[in-house]
């Protein structure tokens, strides 16, 4: 019986041993490196108090995704971005959040657009604890909404940089504008992003009830120092937006709606370029179907919270300007570009976004055709390919529910979203291995 014994703890010492031993040896994957979680128009990350409360990244239904990703062995971190601000100053904000350093929003840009050049210090309250971020050091970027699309633009000035603020600025240029940085992002993933615009900034609004709990409790932070709008702890969204009109922010061309107009969205993909050895995902989603006139309307899964905008947005019919501008007062230039009909392509939705702008960014050539970016259809399951999009199949959720919901339906599946996002990135290996 005690040599029974004795070979059994061999045995089991072997196991514990060689188990060990794999952990500690395995090719380093995605899931080992950091994933910053970058929140959507009129949303909060890490540095707002709202966080602890209700997580953007969880919201009131879901559990803390944050939490969820501890659980699975993977650190994410979530940085607070400007909620109205463009996909430029928002891009700028991760790289001070995540290197520990000041805004800088560039020189020439900052000029242009008629704001501050710098903003908030992060020296000393860096995003991720002791971590240098370079090409040998990457981390997986994922933005849900307008954080997509924040993503996409910081990914191409660390990878191509800025031939402007580099002239402005020469050797006191950010390194955030030199490029030659393409290293520092291994996989980078979008979520309900409205990278080819969003058409409900076409739809005349209705008037918004300015009572609601979100916009009068105190302790909301707009981001917004570049343009002279301090924020304390008696702020609110209401008073933030009287700050804003009285400096005429929406005037400076510099903000998320700015960026999200479908012209002006689709004259940003032309410059922005896909990488070749950063892996791309698109998560998108559905929830309106045709109905009886063929106009698209929301399914009975859609938050209540969405529907009225769903509707608006299922059947409108209508055409872009063909222009946009860039910049503030006198360095304010207005740019000509082909039309495009807003259509019943752009009728699907997911409360929000449109399907056909979730799906795939794309450019205009000079004849108004289109032109994706490269992208293949992909499973959600084998390799992925680098360089590409991998668009994963059509999800049955709406806007909100891929951030967990509010007063959804949906947790587990939301839940299992972000379990097969994590084993994905696993299954991705880090060139260095």
């Amino acid at each position: 019986m005690k040599k029974f014994f004795r070979i059994a703890l061999v045995i089991s010492l072997v196991c514990i041993v060689a188990a060990g031993g794999y952990h500690f040896l395995r090719p380093a994957t995605g899931a080992d490196i950091p994933s910053v979680f970058v929140h959507g128009y009129s949303g909060w990350g890490e540095y707002d108090e709202k966080y602890k409360s209700i997580p953007y990244w969880g919201l009131t239904q879901a559990e803390d995704v944050k939490k969820m990703f501890d659980r699975w062995g993977q650190d994410v971190y979530m940085p607070s971005v400007g909620p109205h601000s463009s996909a430029w100053d928002r891009a700028c904000e991760v790289y001070a959040e995540i290197t520990g350093t000041r805004v800088d929003y560039g020189e020439a840009h900052s000029k242009k657009c008629g704001h501050e050049r710098f903003g908030r210090d992060y020296s000393g309250r860096a995003l991720i604890p002791d971590f240098t971020w370079d090409n040998e050091h990457p981390v997986n970027l994922v933005g849900h909404s307008f954080g997509g699309t924040t993503a996409r633009v910081l990914l191409d000035l660390l990878a191509d940089g800025s031939s402007e603020e580099i002239a402005a600025t020469g050797e006191d240029t950010s390194p955030l504008f030199k490029g030659g940085n393409t290293g520092m992002v291994f996989s980078l993933s979008i979520i309900a992003s409205p990278s080819n615009g969003a058409d409900f900034l076409n739809i005349p609004a209705k008037e918004e009830d300015d009572s609601s709990i979100s916009r009068q409790s105190a302790g909301y932070d707009a981001y917004l120092d570049q343009f002279g709008i301090e924020s304390d702890e008696n702020t609110t969204e209401q008073s933030a937006t009287e700050a804003m009109d009285k400096v005429g922010f929406y005037e400076h061309c510099d903000s998320a709606v700015n960026d999200m107009l479908v012209d002006r969205a689709c004259a940003m993909n032309s410059g922005i370029e896909l990488q070749p050895n950063v892996y791309y995902f698109c998560y998108y989603g559905c929830r309106t179907s045709k109905d009886a006139s063929g106009a698209s309307v929301p399914t009975d899964k859609m938050s209540r919270y969405l529907k009225g905008r769903a509707i608006a947005i299922g059947g409108f019919s209508g055409q872009t300007p063909g222009s946009y501008s860039v910049g503030y007062g006198d360095a304010k230039e207005t740019f000509t570009v082909p039309k495009q009909s807003l259509d019943e392509e752009w009728q699907p939705n997911d409360g929000l976004v449109n399907v056909v702008s979730a799906y795939c960014p794309y450019h205009l050539d000079a004849s108004g055709n289109r032109v994706y970016d490269e992208h293949t259809e992909y499973s959600g399951t084998g390799a992925a390919q680098p360089g590409v999009w991998n668009i994963l199949p059509e999800f049955d959720q709406d806007h909100y529910g891929f951030i967990g919901g509010i007063y959804s339906e949906d947790i587990r599946d939301v839940r299992q979203i972000y379990k097969d996002m994590h084993e994905r990135m696993d299954a991705l290996r880090l060139p260095s291995s």
